[in-house]
């Protein structure tokens, strides 16, 4: 993993250094909505996840509530993330095992959940990887077009 921040910030520079043409998107404005879209989205998951637990107590109103301070729960299954990762090295495959186990350690319900949040994910990133792919061949097309046009306007 820590091989590839380096790669995908210099994939995020090579695309910001892209000529923009006319009538396209500012390549930081495109930036900007990407970051907000997915502040938005962590805001509406962490609002299905309260709207999931409220419904859970209703559903089954003798089961005893998740803790009461949830914030603190998340600080600390972060601390021992973290604690994971300083033992077992953050490249190590170790933590990837230990988190490979606690999928597999969820029930099977929260399981198909997370394949299918996963394989939307994986979704969404092909077909924004398509529609890079895509305006990079339009944009080279119309360079060697240009590219053409300049030669036989020499000649």
């Amino acid at each position: 993993v820590p091989t590839r921040v380096p790669r995908a910030l210099a994939a995020l520079e090579a695309a910001l250094a892209l000529e923009e043409e006319e009538g396209d998107v500012p390549s930081l404005v495109l930036v900007e909505h990407q970051m907000d879209t997915r502040r938005k989205q962590k805001l509406l998951l962490s609002q299905l996840r309260v709207l999931k637990l409220l419904l859970g107590v209703i559903e089954n109103p003798g089961l005893p509530l998740a803790p009461t301070n949830l914030r603190e729960a998340a600080a600390q299954a972060r601390r021992r993330w973290q604690e994971l990762k300083a033992r077992h090295g953050e490249a190590g495959g170790s933590v990837w095992v230990w988190g490979l186990q606690w999928v597999l350690s969820l029930p099977p319900p929260q399981q198909e959940e997370l394949k299918v949040k996963v394989s939307e994910a994986r979704e969404r990133r092909d077909q924004l990887l398509r529609r890079v792919q895509e305006r990079r061949l339009q944009r080279l097309h119309r360079q060697e077009a240009l590219q053409g046009l300049r030669e036989t306007a020499a000649r």
